[in-house]
């Protein structure tokens, strides 16, 4: 473990390249996030409260959104949309964890930071979909699922910075002999 500061130079910089890639995604997804519903626990709520409870029709469309108007109307994240946002983004959050726990392993750090980091890019997305789901089934404690929510995006945000510190740092700040903790 801990060999990825000193590997070959086309390694490091698949790993970095991969991460740098990763970050401008989600800073895309964060945008798309704001456009569509909100960072704030009663935006997630309201956006996903269930359309009994709203006088909606349960149906779900894709419709172009003009940033000056995100605060006329309310978004509606229907039940539809809400299944196919799980079944692409569980999956791709799942493979972005596990590129994050290869670059971990290579990392200079313990046991216990590794199972830390690894902890936290597995339970993010868990935390971010219970969340969504949490807001759309029980609508009457939806700002506490909106929270949980929030705090599942914002908790991989939060691993990837520091994996991207701790590579940028380990792989081309450090001499290769260095030791890390």
């Amino acid at each position: 473990m801990g060999k990825l500061p000193a590997s070959a130079v086309e390694v490091r910089l698949a790993a970095t390249l991969f991460l740098l890639v990763l970050g401008l995604a989600n800073l895309f997804g964060a945008w798309q996030v704001r456009n569509f519903a909100s960072f704030s626990p009663s935006g997630v709520a309201g956006a996903l409260r269930s359309s009994e409870h709203k006088g909606h029709s349960p149906v779900s469309e894709e419709k172009p959104i003009d940033p000056a108007s995100l605060n006329d109307q309310p978004h509606h994240i229907g039940r539809e949309l809400l299944v196919q946002d799980t079944h692409v983004h569980l999956p791709v959050y799942a493979m972005a964890a596990a590129f994050f726990a290869l670059i971990i392993f290579g990392l200079r750090l313990s046991s216990r930071a590794r199972i830390v980091l690894i902890l936290g890019a597995f339970a993010a997305p868990v935390l971010d979909f219970a969340g969504l789901w949490g807001a759309h089934l029980w609508s009457e404690s939806g700002q506490f699922w909106g929270a949980v929510a929030i705090f599942g995006g914002f908790q991989m945000g939060l691993v990837y910075l520091i994996v991207l510190v701790l590579t940028l740092k380990q792989c081309w700040f450090s001499r290769q002999g260095e030791d890390h903790a």
